[in-house]
């Protein structure tokens, strides 16, 4: 669905190992200059998730990002906001069970976009699946700050979740360098990373250390 003609980067959303979340709250640096770090450090695709600022200062960053991440054929996600998605041109949507409805933001952003939605039950996953979603993420995996309000969904759910839905899945929620090989036990091969990047003092290193960790696996899955 996605195009790329850079060696080494994702051409659609199975391709994606590496899935990175920006958000101007958690980040110690601009965004901008983080997002420049996630992508030199080795991001297959990014997402600005912006919850409380307004559309229009939503939209100018948005811009901007559409700019560098066509530039390095980063697949670049927007959170929640459908009509700016579309207005930007973004390579596609995610949407969390609270949002709007899949067919709604489908109908806004189109069907040659990428269009992903949360999941935390299997009912979810499989609603997902029916309703044509490109990918799922599943989670939050661990418990984490970042989303109080949601429980952890535990690694029982990405076996269970592996095993019932034929989507690309990602899973997310306070996975760390620490954590990942149980990610990987789990059967997850793409994970969504925030604050163990953004957070970081040195965004490119971490970004990488996590890339490295995914192609080593990929390379030599587990037995």
């Amino acid at each position: 669905m996605i195009k790329s003609t850079k060696e080494g980067f994702p051409k659609d959303f199975s391709d994606v190992k590496l899935y990175v979340i920006i958000s101007s709250n958690l980040a110690k640096k601009p965004v901008l200059e983080t997002l420049g770090d996630v992508i030199q450090g080795g991001a297959d695709a990014v997402q600005l998730r912006e919850k409380s600022m307004s559309d229009s200062e939503f939209l100018a960053i948005a811009r901007e990002f559409k700019k560098i991440t066509s530039r390095s054929k980063t697949i670049f996600m927007v959170n929640d906001r459908a009509e700016i998605a579309k207005a930007v041109d973004a390579d596609g949507l995610h949407i969390g069970q609270s949002d709007m409805d899949i067919h709604t933001a489908r109908k806004i952003i189109g069907h040659d976009k990428i269009l992903g939605i949360s999941t935390h039950t299997i009912a979810q996953a499989r609603t997902a699946q029916q309703d044509k979603a490109d990918y799922i993420s599943a989670g939050p995996i661990f418990y984490t700050t970042t989303k109080r309000h949601e429980p952890p969904v535990g690694l029982d759910y990405l076996q269970r979740v592996k095993r019932e839905v034929s989507l690309p899945i990602v899973a997310i929620g306070a996975i760390t360098l620490e954590n990942i090989h149980e990610i990987f036990c789990a059967g997850g091969s793409c994970i969504a990373i925030c604050s163990a990047i953004i957070c970081s003092d040195d965004i490119i290193h971490a970004t990488r250390c996590f890339k490295n960790r995914l192609v080593n696996h990929a390379r030599f899955p587990l037995q």
